[in-house]
């Protein structure tokens, strides 16, 4: 019931933002052209507000729709796995609470096998805090070079000079 509120609310922020960025960040006149067309605008903040509000909704912002499946298999997997060790670790902590009301102590093994389901969950936490601060990144970064203008004039050359020994020129057209 909690995971379900925590979700209805993170879909009502995406689409309270989506809202808000059509209303505020609707365009802005490019004073480069000299015409009075109006280009529509391509935020960062908005592409990182929606990535933090629910994943992949950067990526899908900045139309980079083969993303997303890539990040919900990553958070997929992470969350798999995340609830197989937690599970492992409970029956693990069962077996020795009824171990203990018995007057039993556990074997190494045992103790062993509980620690590395433990260390197991841990990993799995923090590669979902990963997974999700990258898509984040991700989505920022790509909205960042949403107009980056990647053509065949870029080149670049290496060549000795007569003045110096070792050149470097680049040429962008």
């Amino acid at each position: 019931m909690r995971f379900k509120k925590l979700y209805l609310s993170f879909i009502g922020m995406f689409l309270f933002m989506l809202n808000v960025d059509a209303s505020i960040n609707f365009s802005h006149k490019d004073s480069t052209k000299k015409d009075s067309a109006i280009t529509p605008f391509h935020s960062p903040k908005t592409a990182t507000i929606l990535a933090l509000a629910l994943p992949g909704a950067g990526q899908i912002y900045n139309q980079k729709y083969w993303k997303v499946p890539i990040v919900y298999g990553a958070l997929g997997y992470s969350i798999y796995s995340l609830i197989q060790n937690q599970n492992s670790l409970n029956e693990m902590n069962d077996t020795f609470r009824n171990m203990y009301a018995r007057g039993i102590t556990p074997s190494k093994i045992l103790t062993n096998q509980r620690d590395g389901y433990r260390i197991n969950r841990d990993v799995s936490i923090i590669a979902l805090s990963v997974v999700y601060v990258l898509q984040v990144i991700d989505a920022t970064v790509d909205a960042h070079f949403f107009k980056f203008d990647i053509n065949q004039n870029l080149s670049a050359r290496i060549a000795p000079t007569p003045t110096t020994f070792l050149s470097f020129s680049y040429k962008l057209q």
